[in-house]
Order: structure tokens, then C-alpha cells, then sequence
């Protein structure tokens, strides 16, 4: 629906509509130019798993899927042979070789144009591996993800959410966002002149709980279009349980409101954590939408068709560069979804569509290990912050950790996280996050964020550095500023 004009320039003029820099990317900027740790941005320093590096090698080179099947079984010697002047094997290089190959001149067709919202063959992958992971979601009242009506690959979890917000919102929305929220959403909903009401989620330190406040978002979303759901949450590490979950079901069937879930840290789940795995709350009808929690058929039903995922290959798999998500909604908002992507961005790459295949298929085993490998992790670098005086409820998920600072005796005189975070980047060495970025308006004060998903020697040397921290009192620090 069109707005008038007087009520577009309005909303071109008001401030709340500004978009503004992204804070996390700036910090990393700042980390390379003053050569410190990177614990600000959320992207791991290693690489994705080989299945998917080489099949998208295997499909550049091979150009289709018959001839990249082919490639990939081909013995080195047999290509040498065939491609390269025996005279030439010795000093023959990798590159050489792999030039030998593009240049055959063979159809290519993984270079080119897809088809916009994802290749069949992945998003039957991605279908399949729904069918792999939660296979509790699929019941009576629902059937398997259909790859041709509800599944659309897009370029990240970036895009997804502002083809969802834009399928399902108009200007002057309003949808409702938890405090403290990823800096991706109220920026979207600038973007698209959408009005974000917040409700804060408050550190519980009795009972070492992020607690929502269920009377607030009752109260908002009556006038809320949609709900967002970052599941495990960016930046406290909260898993949400079965009964809190429950509950902002029954308020988005109260008020027929969207909820988005934001799945992206589906895997990183800890010992400790409310419930072992993962949970899909818009069709999870053996925990969560179940007749003893009080929901009916006919709202199972009505909460699949309020309920819309976005994920993206990024955190799990490792690949944060390759910009590659998708989005599961309704069958009944895919035709406008994918309208929206096929005019924003037309589609993601081919390429790492053909690798993203592979990653889907990757056996169980893979997941345990990296949640193995990121709780170790997140185990070493919060001991030793809270050795040095930070405090924080144990992240259970994700892969951060959102540190109070109030308590560390160099950085008490800081008012502002920015001036505490910017102090350690240029005299510490180690980049992190200042906590108010992840408030309306920056009205809480109290936390700096902490990433753990590099490896151990990164954050040894970052917590080698951050000991300089006790050569400082609130006072000498502050000289620094």
C-alpha cells in the first residue's frame, strides 16, 4: 500500500527514520587499524568445513552438476595427465592446474543466473534438513517444508529480515523488538519506515536469568505487526524455555501478530542451558503448542501461518562471508517474498548456493563438535573476565558474552560503555562491543560484549593483554581518554 506523499517526507524527515552506521562493523575497523584482538564482531577465524569449500571449487570449475560430480571423483594424476604438457608436471601449480581446468570450455552454467529464490536442488536440502533436525515439528497438523511454496534462499539473514519486514509490513507499522536486540533490527525497520516498540529483557542476578517482561509485550503487541525472536540470543547467550516460548505464542495468537524467529545460533547450545536443543516454536507441537499449554487445533494451525523462520549458513557452518540464508514462511506470503528479493538482490550467488548443499549435509557429528569446541571456549575467556572483575549470566547459547564492567576497577570511571570499549581497543589491544549499542537510545549503561568464537590463541593473547587491565585504577585510566 502507498503512503502520501506529505506522510513520505515526514517520515524522510523525522529522526527516528535516520539509519545509522553499524557500530559492530566500526569496531572492527578499528581493531585492524589499531592492530588489536577482535572479540567485537561476530565471525569466526577459521574456515568453513571442506565439503562446502570444495564443492563450490568443484562447481566453478566443472560448470554443472554432472561435470562437478565428475571433477570431484577425478584422480590428480589423470587430470596432469590430460590438461598439462608432461613436461610441464614438475613445476606444475596448483594454480596452474586449476586454470587447466576452467579452460577446458565446457558449458557453465554455475557461474550464471539461478533460479532468484534458490536452486531446487537446495532448497530441497534445506527442506530435508528441517526434516532432519526437528523431526517433532512435523505432525498431524503440518506437513514437511515444501521446497517450491515456503522455502526462499536469500542473500543472508540481513536480507531475509528485510523481505520479511517488507512482505508483511507497510510504512508506519510498528513491530516489537527485545532490549537488548542485535543492531540489525531497528536499523531495518528504519530502513523500511517501520516504528519499532521495544520491551527489555532484564539480568536477573538472583536468579541468574534473562527474564522478559510479559506484561510489556502483551501491552505492544496490540498495536505490533510483527515480534521479533533472536533464538539462541545475540548478545546474552539466553536459550528461551518451553514456557516462555508458550506464552509469546498465545500473545501472537491473541493478537495475530507475526513472529520471526531468528535462528542463526540454532547449534551453540551449552550444558546448563534450559532444555537440550533447539526449538521451532511455530510448529513445535510436542513441547510448546500442545493441548496441556492450552493451544487448540485450529491455533496450531493459525500459529504455523504467523510463524516465519530466518537462517542463514553464516555462524554455524563458519562462512560469514559467504552471504547465504533463506527464509521459511507461509505458503501464503512466498509469492510477495520472493517479489521483494527477486527486485532487491535478484539472487544469492551460485556458486556458494552449490557449496551450501553440501554444508546441509553434513553428519551430526559436525554440530557436536563445534558446540564442543564454543563451549570450551566460552568456558576459558568468561573465567578469566571475571577473574579481572567482569560479571555476566553464563551464556548457555550463542557465542557471546555480555559482560558487566562496573566492577572492573580500570573502567568504573567510564559513564559510557563507548569510552570503556574505545579504552580497551587503543590501550588494551582488544576490541568488543559497548553494551548501550544494543539499547534504544543507549539507556543501559552497565555491559560491553565480549565474542568467543575465535580461537584459543586469539583469546589467550586477548586475555594476555586485558591482564594490563590491573596496572590501572578509575583514575589513571580515565587520563587515557
Amino acid at each position: 500500500p502507498y503512503v502520501s506523499m506529505a506522510t513520505t517526507q515526514k517520515m524522510v524527515d523525522d529522526d527516528d527514520f535516520k539509519v545509522k552506521e553499524s557500530v559492530i562493523r566500526k569496531m572492527t575497523r578499528l581493531a585492524i587499524h589499531h592492530n588489536a584482538v577482535n572479540l567485537s564482531q561476530g565471525f569466526p577465524n577459521e574456515g568453513p568445513p571442506s565439503e562446502g569449500v570444495c564443492e563450490v571449487i568443484c562447481g566453478l570449475l566443472g560448470g554443472t552438476d554432472e561435470d562437478k560430480n565428475e571433477l570431484k571423483d577425478k584422480k590428480v594424476s589423470d587430470l596432469m595427465g590430460s590438461l598439462i604438457d608432461p613436461s610441464q608436471h614438475r613445476n606444475a601449480t596448483l594454480y596452474d592446474l586449476l586454470s587447466a581446468i576452467n579452460e577446458r570450455g565446457r558449458l557453465n552454467e554455475i557461474s550464471q543466473y539461478s533460479v532468484p529464490f534458490g536452486r531446487p536442488a537446495l532448497r530441497e536440502k534445506i527442506a530435508s534438513y528441517y526434516e532432519r533436525f526437528y523431526p517433532g515439528t512435523k505432525g498431524a497438523t503440518r506437513q514437511r517444508v515444501d521446497p517450491d511454496r515456503n522455502i526462499t534462499v536469500t542473500l543472508g539473514a540481513t536480507e531475509s529480515l528485510v523481505i520479511i519486514l517488507r512482505t508483511i509490513c507497510k510504512p508506519g507499522d510498528s513491530i516489537l523488538i527485545m532490549e537488548p536486540f542485535h543492531e540489525l533490527y531497528p536499523s531495518q525497520a528504519a530502513v523500511l519506515y517501520l516504528k519499532p516498540e521495544f520491551t527489555e529483557m532484564k539480568e536477573n542476578i538472583t536468579t541468574n536469568k534473562w527474564e522478559l517482561d510479559f506484561t510489556d509485550i502483551e501491552a505492544k503487541a496490540k498495536i505490533c505487526k510483527a515480534m521479533i525472536l533472536c533464538n539462541p540470543h545475540n548478545p546474552t547467550g539466553k536459550l528461551f524455555d518451553t514456557e516462555e516460548l508458550q506464552q509469546l505464542c498465545h500473545i501472537c495468537l491473541k493478537h495475530n501478530m507475526y513472529l520471526i524467529t531468528d535462528d542463526i545460533y540454532e547449534h551453540m547450545i551449552y550444558s546448563g542451558a534450559t532444555q537440550e536443543k533447539h526449538i521451532l516454536p511455530g510448529w513445535d507441537t510436542e513441547s510448546v503448542l500442545t493441548s496441556a499449554a492450552g493451544f487448540s487445533d485450529d491455533e496450531v494451525q493459525k500459529m504455523a501461518n504467523l510463524y516465519i523462520i530466518m537462517n542463514s549458513l553464516s555462524k554455524t557452518w563458519s562462512c560469514t562471508g559467504w552471504r547465504l540464508g533463506w527464509v521459511i514462511c507461509p505458503s501464503h506470503l512466498t509469492e510477495n517474498l520472493r517479489a521483494v528479493h527477486d527486485q532487491m538482490v535478484l539472487q544469492a550467488p551460485t556458486p556458494i548456493q552449490v557449496g551450501a548443499q553440501a554444508l546441509l549435509d553434513i553428519p551430526k557429528e559436525y554440530y557436536l563438535k563445534m558446540t564442543s569446541k564454543y563451549q570450551e571456549r566460552r568456558d576459558f575467556l568468561v573465567q578469566e573476565l571475571e577473574k579481572l572483575g567482569f560479571e555476566c549470566t553464563q551464556p548457555n547459547s550463542a557465542y557471546y558474552a555480555f559482560m558487566r564492567f562496573r566492577n572492573v576497577p580500570a573502567l568504573k570511571g567510564f559513564s559510557k560503555p563507548i569510552d570503556a570499549s574505545i579504552f580497551l581497543l587503543k590501550e588494551i589491544g582488544v576490541a568488543t562491543v559497548p553494551g548501550d549499542n544494543f539499547y534504544y537510545n543507549g539507556h543501559n549503561t552497565d555491559y560491553i560484549r565480549f565474542c568467543f568464537c575465535r580461537q584459543m590463541p586469539q583469546l589467550q593473547e586477548a586475555v594476555k593483554r586485558l591482564q594490563k587491565l590491573q596496572e590501572y585504577n578509575a583514575e589513571t585510566a580515565l587520563k587515557q581518554k
